[in-house]
Order: structure tokens, then C-alpha cells, then sequence
């Protein structure tokens, strides 16, 4: 591209980067030196000032040293040492008062006996310009600084440390801060016959320190421990004498606990929140060094700089004012060339929102602008080509998901809702059956349950996809499962003219082991059927074996003799409706839905699904799978009829059954026959709701689809408006989800008729029986439904026991058996709130008649229900 056509270029000559950059650069130059100047300028003020308040100082301390040296030697003081008279004291009284009145700082002199415990022979004070003589003498023994005072020698001169004075240990108000000086006093034979002590007030040198620091910098004086002996701010002072504690090192974030005294000099110091100071310190020792002090001048770094933040403020503004100026400049330049692209880009906003743009782009430039506009152009075009041929195929992809929702749906509920029927006329069949007829009906019953699994393998699909199906372990005869599907598929087998061998270890022949019966069944059952449908001639075999001790691990193989599968194809088995030749189908063809659900159902399991074939020779497939030993001996089959106990209801019971299907209607009649029940049902809804408006019924039970409409939006309605008043239960061959905003019990077709019968007698007891209260196991037990279900499965194992331990002691009368049951049960009524039972106890066995005992066999059968309902709505949880 020539460089003359670039809009780059031409934007380039405007562009105000570089002089913003220079004044930015310049500003902060400029204000670094200013601040480098100010600062050292700054720094010689401090030092400066620091010098003229330690001059002050030790000035005082001179003038006070001079005194009271004078005064120690002044004939006056000697003439009263060695001779006292009443004129010696009168002259030493008219030199005291004399010096008090002279010296501004002085305000307190005293002479003090130095051998009967520092007392105060004469003593002067000043308060507010006026001396007076004390009468009150006191004795100074305990006093700092007189037992300081009284070692040093002749010639020598005591300073004390600077606090607040204090008169019988109580601070004197106004504050004085105070520094007393001592000088012994000698007789004739150089024996310390007395100390003289000049208190003197520290105002006025703290004021004269305020003067020198003036406004821009402020003078501290701290003991070695941070204590404030001096501040600009008065209530900061003397902070161990105050009780206020402000300490230096505290304010300004220095180590208080550091053996080392601070550093003479210069230091950058931080005070929250007034912010950073320059400081100087400066040790001031005296009394021949043995006392320290130090001095500090401390400036803020804002009044520091403040004439160069003024600069940099006004520098900021000018930068500002270019800034705006220039930006105007730019936008005003960059908008007269670029009405071109703002045209493009309109055309791709409205693009981008669906408005026709019938404005035509600048294509036939040679610059960026011409560029772009074709380059939009073309790629406007496959854009809509692409987004036509994308919307295709979306409605078609949206179509076929429609109709698959809808096909297994209405094949849920066809299939469903006959294999319900089957099912459990089938567990019917087994309460009058014969001895002959019990394999007859074991065979039908084995293959209707075989014909549910095929169900389940297309409806469970999507729900293995999706990864919502989980897997529910108990504990199972893995051999009994296995010689079911080998019985099932043998006479299959025979009719083809093959041979089906069943071989299986020892172990499981007499174990039980942790596992889910109808997924392993799933799994076997495809891997069989497909090995019995896709051979021809020779053999099929099922074998298994358990491997390990601890963690133990469940061999499955099926092999067969048939056409077998391509080596490179065999890692494609996985694929759903893999063709290994488009012209064949089935077996030949394609692998099925089978083994697709074979391979999600194992690795649900955690276990591994392992092949090798050989094309025309035949396959064998390995299923390992990860199980427990629940049991280490062979329980024997139980046959499928019904032994729970259900209570006696004393009431007579409406009940509306809502069903289309003739089979099931037939069924629930037949389940439901008893002298307390009077059972109406209809197939439809205007029927339902006639019923309803007449009669109003105990209990409801109901399908979700009738004439291939569903029914819960005008349940839920029915509900929301009062129209039912009862327990309602759901019976649908659809999914639970379906039946969520009913918020009812629900039963999927097919369904086990015992837990069906234990929820209609657990509601309709509920009118005559107190329920129980589960809520404080699933309390007590972090609502882990695991953990639930075995106190669950205990209880009700308990209860059995108890009602045989009751119905087998009620003849012998024993009192003591009776009153341990008692006392068992006690801790079960209070935790689950069983207040029928705690009712129809007695308290002595022998006032225990057959009516009280039907009372007790009917109040736990009621328990019983209620007990086995939980377990069951608990199992739901754990799978959900």
C-alpha cells in the first residue's frame, strides 16, 4: 500500500501523544528537583532550629548550674550551717525569696536536712508570681531524686529526670513539667549536712521551643522510652503520669522495644493517619551524660512540598486545558475523515442487527477504507449463506429432538402401563397358585421382567447420555441372577440349534455381594442376546467368577461362535449404530444400541468392558466389576407373595382411581378389595370431577396421561382451588419428574404392589392412627440417606421383633419381660412421637387382653407401613 493513501499516516500528523508524553515528562522533572531542593533547604532549616532549642536548653541548665553553686557557697547559706541563729535564717529566707522573685523559671527553692530523712528545714514556693514561705515541711527521704542527690560530691550538681511536679504524690495542677537540681552543702569538716534544691519550671523553655519550630515544623523532646516530655500538643505530655500513654514510637510506627536509642540524623517517619514526616534527631545528654534526652524536629511532607505540589497542581491543570484542546483537535480531524468508515460501520451495526442498509460502501478506494468495505461485502455474502444453511439445519436437528422426546415418551407409557399390568397380576397369580403351577408362573414372571429390562434399555438410555442414571446396590445372589438369564435364553438357544453353556465359581454359589441387579441383568442380558441373535451354529457361553478377597472384583464373559467383529473395528463398538457395512444391518451391519448401553452401564459401575474377535470365528467379551461379599452363606429364593402386615382400618374409605387402562384399573381393584374400601374409578377427567363435586373422596389415585393428554396442569388446579382436599397419589408410566409440581407420592409403572398397598394404608391410617415423626433420625444423622436407610431397615426390624416378643409372652404374664419391652420402647415412642402405641400399653401384662393386644398388633402393623413407606421414598433420595 502506498504510504501517501495510508488514513494512518494522516492521523499520525495530529496525533497529540508526544506532547502530552513531554509535558508529563517535564512536569515531573521539574517537581522532582523543586522537591530535591525544598527538601535540603528544608533539612538546614530543621538542623538550623535544632540547634538554637538545644542551645536553649543547655543554656538553662548553665544558668541553673551557675545558681545554685553560688547560692550552695554564699556565706548566708554557710553562716546558717555553722552557726543557726534566728538572724541566719532570716537572711537565707530573705535569699531564697529574692531569687524565686528574679528568676522566671525558678518556682521552687528548698534546703533539706540531710540526715533526718531529707526533711525540709526552709522551703520557698512561687505560685503565680507570688513567693511564699512554706509552714508545711515534709521529709523527701523516699524521693528519687534525694537519694540520687544525696551521693553525689562536692562540687558536683544534680539534675533529675523532667516530669510533672507533684505534691504528696499528687500531680499539682496547672501541670508544671519540672526539672530539680541539687547541690550538697558541706560544713567546716566537709560533712554533707544538707542538699539544696531548685525546682524549676519548664513552660517557658517549651515555649520558646515553639517559637523556634514555628509553623511549618514541630519539636518533640521523649525520654529513652518514647514518653512525650515535650509537645506541641500539651495533652500528649507525661502520658505515664497522666495515665494517658501517648508515646512517640507508638504514633510514628518505630520498634518501642528496641534496645537501641535512636539514631542522631535524618529519617523518614509515618504518623496514621496525618501521613509522612521528615525528622531530625538529636541526642541531648546532661548531668555528665547520665541523663538523655532526645530532641526531634519533625516537618509533614504535604507542608513540606507544598510549594512544589502547588506547581505540579497548576502544571496538571495547564496539562489538562492542552489536552482538551488537542483531543478537540483530533476528534474534529478524525471525524472529517472518517465519514467513510462510520458509513461502513453503520452498514455492519445494522448488519449485525437484522436492518436492510441500502447505502453503498465505498469499494473502489485504495486506502484502509476500501479495504474493509470489501472486505465486508464478501464476507456479508458467506455469512448469509451460512446462517441460511446453520437455521436449516437447526429446525431439522429441533424437529428430530421433538420427535424422539415424543416417541419415548408415548412408548414409556405404552409399554409401561402393560408391563404394570403383567407384573403384578403375575405376583397375584403366586397367592393361589400350586406347587405345579409355581414354574409356570416363576417363567412368566422371569420374562416379563426380562421383557421390562428390554424397556429399560431404550428409556434408560438417555438417561445414561445425559448422566442421570445412578446405580442402586443391595445385597444379591449373583448366581440365582445368572441362572435366570441362562433359563430365560436357553430354550432360545436350543430353537437355533445351538449349544448354551452356564459356568460359575464356587463363591458365588454360596455368597451374596453388593451389587444392582437390574443393571447387571441390563448388561448380561445384551451381551447374551446379542451372542445367541448374531450365531448361526457351534456354541454360546456365560461364565463368571469373583477375584480377590478385600476388594473384590466380579468376572463376567460371554463368547460365542458367530460372525465376529474387524481387529481395527473393535474400538468402535462404543459408537451407538456403528455399521461395519452400509449395505448390511443388524448384527452383520451395525452393533446396536446393546452394546452401547453395555459399555455406559459398566463404566457406571466403575468396572471395564474388555473384546477380541476374530472375523468369521466369533467374540468374547469381559465384563469386571467392582463388589463386596455381603454374606458367606446362600439364602434361599423367596417367593414373590406378599407377607406384610397392613393395619386394620375401622373406618369405611372413599377412594377415586383415575385410569384409561382397563388392565391396570383391574389390577388396583383387585389390590384394593377390602370391606373398608369403597373404590370408584373412571377414565377420565370430566367423570373424576363429577365424582369429586358429589362425593368428596379420602384418598385420590391417579394417572398423568388419559387419552393421550396429560392431566397434571388440571390436578395441580384442582389442588391450588381446594377442589381436593385428600392425599393424592400419582401412578404414571411417565417420568417423576412430570409429577414434581404435584408434590404427591409417586409410583412409576410397572411398580412393586406391596410398597403401592403400604402408601394407600399409611394416608387412609393416618385418619385413625397418630404417624410417625422421622424427622429426628434424618436430624441426627446429617440427613446422610445412607445411614438413614440402615436405622430405617433396623427399626423395622426391631418392630417385628418386639410385636413377636408381645405376642408370644401374653400367656405367660411375665411382668419383668414385659416391663423391659416397656422400657425399650419408651426411648422409640418419645424419638418418633408414636403416641397411639404409648396409649395402648399397659402397664401391667396382666390387665393385657385380647382386645388391647389387637389394639398393640394393629398400632405396630400401622408403624410397620409407615416404616417401610420411609425406607422407600428414602431409597428414591439416594437414586434421585
Amino acid at each position: 500500500m502506498n504510504l501517501r493513501h495510508s488514513i494512518v499516516t494522516r492521523f499520525a500528523l495530529f496525533f497529540t501523544g508526544l506532547i502530552i508524553f513531554s509535558i508529563l515528562l517535564s512536569g515531573y522533572l521539574v517537581f522532582r528537583k523543586a522537591s530535591q531542593v525544598i527538601t535540603e533547604h528544608s533539612k538546614e532549616r530543621m538542623m538550623q532550629a535544632s540547634e538554637l532549642a538545644e542551645q536553649s536548653f543547655y543554656a538553662l541548665l548553665n544558668e541553673v548550674t551557675n545558681d545554685i553553686a553560688v547560692i550552695a557557697l554564699s556565706p548566708t547559706i554557710q553562716e546558717h550551717i555553722h552557726r543557726p541563729s534566728v538572724k541566719t535564717t532570716s537572711d537565707i529566707d530573705q535569699l531564697f525569696r529574692i531569687i524565686l522573685e528574679n528568676k522566671e523559671t525558678y518556682f521552687q527553692i528548698r534546703l533539706l536536712d540531710a540526715h533526718e530523712n531529707g526533711k525540709e528545714i526552709i522551703r520557698f514556693d512561687k505560685e503565680k508570681g507570688i513567693v511564699r514561705k512554706s509552714n508545711n515541711l515534709q521529709q523527701k527521704g523516699d524521693r528519687e531524686y534525694f537519694r540520687e542527690a544525696i551521693q553525689i560530691n562536692k562540687g558536683e550538681h544534680y539534675f533529675s529526670n523532667i516530669n510533672l511536679n507533684e505534691e504528696y504524690g499528687v500531680i499539682s495542677f496547672p501541670y508544671t513539667p519540672t526539672l530539680r537540681v541539687a547541690s550538697p552543702i558541706f560544713n567546716s569538716e566537709n560533712k554533707k549536712v544538707g542538699i539544696l534544691i531548685i525546682n524549676i519550671n519548664l513552660n517557658p523553655l517549651y515555649r520558646n521551643l515553639d517559637r523556634i519550630a514555628g509553623n511549618d515544623s514541630k519539636f518533640y523532646l521523649i525520654d529513652s522510652k518514647g514518653q512525650y516530655l515535650y509537645s506541641h500538643d500539651r495533652s500528649e505530655q507525661f502520658g505515664l503520669q497522666t495515665k494517658k500513654y501517648k508515646n512517640f514510637f507508638s504514633d510514628f510506627n518505630i520498634d518501642e522495644n528496641s534496645n537501641e536509642p535512636p539514631k542522631e540524623g535524618f529519617q523518614q517517619l509515618v504518623h496514621q493517619p496525618n501521613g509522612n514526616y521528615l525528622s531530625y534527631f538529636k541526642e541531648l545528654p546532661y548531668f555528665d551524660g547520665k541523663r538523655k534526652i532526645y530532641l526531634i524536629s519533625n516537618m509533614e511532607q504535604n507542608v513540606l512540598l507544598k510549594n512544589a505540589l502547588t506547581v505540579r497542581s497548576e502544571s496538571l491543570q495547564t496539562l489538562l486545558w492542552v489536552c482538551l484542546i488537542s483531543i478537540l483537535l483530533s476528534w474534529f480531524f478524525t471525524n472529517l475523515f472518517s465519514k467513510k468508515i462510520t458509513k461502513i460501520t453503520k452498514a455492519i451495526s445494522n448488519y449485525d442487527k437484522g436492518i436492510p442498509d441500502e447505502n453503498a460502501l465505498p469499494t473502489n478506494r485504495k486506502d484502509e477504507i476500501g479495504i474493509l468495505a470489501n472486505t465486508f461485502s464478501k464476507m456479508k455474502v458467506k455469512i448469509d449463506q451460512n446462517v441460511l444453511e446453520l437455521n436449516t439445519a437447526l429446525e431439522k436437528e429441533h424437529l428430530a429432538r421433538n420427535q424422539r422426546d415424543e416417541f419415548l415418551q408415548n412408548m414409556s407409557h405404552e409399554m409401561r402401563t402393560p408391563l404394570n399390568a403383567i407384573l403384578g397380576l403375575t405376583k397375584l397369580l403366586y397367592k393361589n397358585a400350586s406347587d405345579s403351577q409355581l414354574p409356570i408362573i416363576h417363567a412368566l414372571e422371569r420374562s416379563s421382567s426380562n421383557l421390562a429390562g428390554l424397556v429399560y434399555d431404550v428409556l434408560d438410555h438417555q438417561k445414561l447420555v445425559e448422566g442421570k442414571l445412578q446405580i442402586q446396590l443391595e445385597p444379591t445372589n449373583i448366581s440365582e441372577l445368572l441362572r435366570d438369564i441362562h433359563s430365560t435364553y436357553l430354550y432360545e438357544a436350543v430353537q437355533k440349534g445351538l449349544t448354551f453353556n452356564l459356568q460359575i465359581d464356587d463363591k458365588l454359589e454360596t455368597g451374596q455381594f453388593q451389587t444392582d441387579p437390574l443393571r447387571l441383568t441390563q448388561i448380561v442380558t445384551n451381551l447374551v442376546v446379542n451372542a445367541i441373535k448374531y450365531t448361526k451354529k457351534g456354541t454360546i457361553g456365560l461364565s463368571a467368577h469373583i477375584n480377590g478377597t478385600e476388594s473384590q472384583v466380579l468376572n463376567i464373559k460371554v463368547n460365542d461362535t458367530g460372525v465376529g467383529v474387524l481387529p481395527n473395528n473393535l474400538s468402535k463398538i462404543n459408537d451407538r449404530f456403528f455399521m461395519e457395512k452400509n449395505e448390511l444391518s443388524g448384527r452383520y451391519g451395525s452393533y446396536g444400541l446393546g452394546l452401547s448401553i453395555v459399555k455406559q452401564l459398566t463404566t457406571l459401575f466403575g468396572g471395564t468392558l474388555r473384546a477380541s474377535s476374530q472375523k468369521g470365528i466369533g467374540s468374547e467379551f469381559w465384563v469386571s466389576l467392582p463388589t463386596i461379599s455381603t454374606s458367606s452363606r446362600k439364602l434361599p429364593k423367596p417367593v414373590p407373595t406378599s407377607t406384610f402386615p397392613l393395619p386394620q382400618l375401622n373406618g369405611t374409605y372413599k377412594i377415586l382411581h383415575i385410569e384409561d387402562d382397563v388392565s391396570t384399573s383391574e389390577l388396583i381393584k383387585y389390590v384394593l378389595n377390602s370391606d373398608n374400601i369403597n373404590l370408584l374409578q373412571t377414565n377420565s377427567l370430566e367423570g373424576a370431577s363429577n365424582i369429586i363435586m358429589v362425593d368428596s373422596p379420602d384418598l385420590i389415585i391417579s394417572d398423568l396421561m388419559l387419552e393421550n393428554e396429560k392431566t397434571q396442569d388440571h390436578l395441580y388446579d384442582w389442588i391450588k382451588t381446594k377442589k381436593i382436599n385428600c392425599p393424592l397419589i400419582v401412578v404414571s408410566a411417565l417420568g417423576p419428574g412430570e409429577a414434581e409440581v404435584l408434590k404427591c407420592e409417586y409410583f412409576q409403572k410397572p411398580f412393586h404392589l406391596d410398597h403401592f398397598k403400604d402408601t394407600v394404608y399409611k394416608l387412609l391410617g393416618s385418619n385413625e392412627f397418630e404417624p410417625p415423626d422421622f424427622s429426628n433420625i434424618y436430624k441426627n444423622y446429617d440427613h446422610d440417606t445412607v445411614k438413614v436407610d440402615r436405622v430405617l431397615k433396623l427399626l423395622e426390624e426391631e418392630f417385628n421383633i418386639y410385636l413377636k416378643k408381645i405376642n408370644t409372652i401374653v400367656k405367660a404374664k411375665d411382668q419383668v419381660i414385659w416391663e423391659s419391652i416397656i422400657h425399650k420402647l419408651i426411648a422409640h415412642i418419645n424419638n418418633l412421637g408414636l403416641i397411639t402405641l404409648s396409649k395402648v400399653l399397659p402397664e401391667k401384662i396382666i390387665s393385657l387382653n385380647s382386645d388391647k393386644l389387637s389394639k398393640i398388633n394393629n398400632a405396630f402393623a400401622y408403624y410397620l407401613c409407615c416404616l417401610r413407606v420411609e425406607i422407600q421414598l428414602n431409597l428414591k433420595d439416594r437414586s434421585s
